[in-house]
């Protein structure tokens, strides 16, 4: 037990330092070595009391719990040595009585070829004893010189031998040890036959998903083709669209005086322009002209355009409302949600000047063929936002995001003059 006292001073512990951790007397804190302003010093009783209470709540609320963790990790351990130690036990009385039932079952088939071997054994012993017999008595009567006994006894003898002699009997021993049960050797030979199988099925299991790996990369790599033949097939289609398309333009007749397009209806109409007045000031929209006759007569004349760019404009058609386009959007939007379509990525796809556009047949061919529309209601999309030969695809996903931007797209001439 350590001192009461102070060891320097030898008086009465009443203070203690915090900062050395150790009880003092009044005569340290002023004498010395506890009398500098880096020493925190405290009443004695008061320290008892911080450290007791502060190791009461550590005891109370962290040693204790951890002490009942503890103890109930012991009592779980306990628990599963018990429950191993009972199903060890199952398994060895489970191990004892199938041992038992293999000897049981080996003794059987053991005592079944013994038994078969023993009577064998004891029928060619008793021709044995038979031989063993006559063999004795022969030498018996010719040691005593008993020939008249020999005399009558000769055809028995005889009779013996030549039985014994022409007697057959089996040669072979049938039962062998090899075909004795040996389940155990059975059961190991099985196991090892259950580990290969294992190997086997592993390797069936790697090759399959090998093949169902490379299918997968062959029917990627396919539908990539795919996808890209059918791109340059459209676009084909595309160069051959504009191709009958120049190829139709030149052919286009106008008329001379009035520069409107020839149509079946208008061939037999009259033209307001080539009426009885001079004409001199005509300097005409074709390259052919019309002769004296036909001048003034009321008719049109058609020809070739002069410049390509005079080319007449054909009719606009109306604008859908938006009520329209709003019901066709709707459609599109149950469609996409439906099927799980990435319509902004198959536009992508057939960007390929990456500006946010593609031709109007590929507009179409997605319109129709991703989406199921209709003819009239591409038309009606088509003449809402007023874009032909090359489209902005983003107009198109814009409306499917939102209705007012469809309504924003409903302009009056005026606005889009001020525009």
């Amino acid at each position: 037990m350590k001192s009461q006292n102070c060891v320097h001073h030898k008086k009465q512990f009443n203070y203690y330092c915090e900062t050395c951790e150790e009880p003092i007397c009044h005569l340290c804190t002023t004498l010395g070595p506890h009398n500098y302003n880096v020493h925190r010093i405290n009443q004695l009783q008061e320290s008892f009391k911080s450290r007791v209470s502060h190791y009461s709540q550590e005891i109370k609320y962290n040693l204790l719990p951890k002490r009942e963790e503890i103890l109930a990790q012991i009592h779980r351990i306990e628990y599963r040595i018990e429950e191993i130690k009972y199903v060890a036990l199952l398994i060895e009385r489970d191990c004892k009585a199938e041992q038992n039932g293999m000897v049981d079952r080996l003794a059987q088939v053991e005592g079944a070829k013994i038994a078969k071997l023993q009577h064998q054994m004891h029928v060619i012993q008793q021709d044995l004893d038979d031989m063993n017999d006559i063999g004795l008595k022969y030498m018996e009567l010719i040691k005593q010189d008993k020939k008249v006994d020999l005399l009558y006894q000769s055809k028995d003898i005889i009779e013996r031998i030549e039985f014994l002699i022409a007697k057959p009997y089996n040669k072979a021993v049938d039962e062998i040890a090899d075909d004795l049960p040996k389940e155990l050797t059975d059961l190991r030979v099985q196991i090892g036959k259950i580990d290969a199988q294992k190997q086997i099925i592993e390797i069936y299991n790697e090759l399959i998903w090998k093949l169902m790996n490379e299918k997968k990369l062959q029917e990627d790599f396919l539908n990539q083709q795919l996808i890209k033949d059918a791109d340059t097939e459209i676009k084909e289609w595309v160069k051959l669209v504009d191709f009958f398309t120049e190829q139709l333009k030149e052919h286009q007749l106008v008329c001379y005086f009035c520069n409107k397009p020839i149509t079946q209806k208008r061939v037999n109409k009259k033209c307001k322009i080539n009426i009885k007045q001079p004409l001199e000031q005509v300097s005409g929209f074709t390259k052919e002209k019309p002769n004296d006759s036909q001048m003034g007569s009321g008719r049109h004349f058609f020809g070739h355009p002069k410049d390509s760019k005079q080319r007449p404009i054909m009719i606009k058609q109306k604008k859908p409302s938006a009520v329209l386009i709003e019901t066709i959007i709707s459609k599109i939007r149950i469609k996409i949600q439906e099927d799980h379509i990435k319509l902004s990525e198959i536009f992508s796809n057939h960007d390929d000047e990456k500006n946010g556009s593609v031709t109007e047949i590929v507009f179409c061919f997605i319109l129709q063929d991703k989406l199921g529309l209709i003819d009239e209601d591409i038309e009606a999309i088509m003449l809402f936002i007023d874009q032909r030969e090359v489209i902005n695809f983003n107009i198109l996903l814009n409306m499917i995001n939102s209705n007012q931007f469809i309504q924003s797209l409903v302009k009056t001439p005026k606005q889009k003059s001020a525009k």
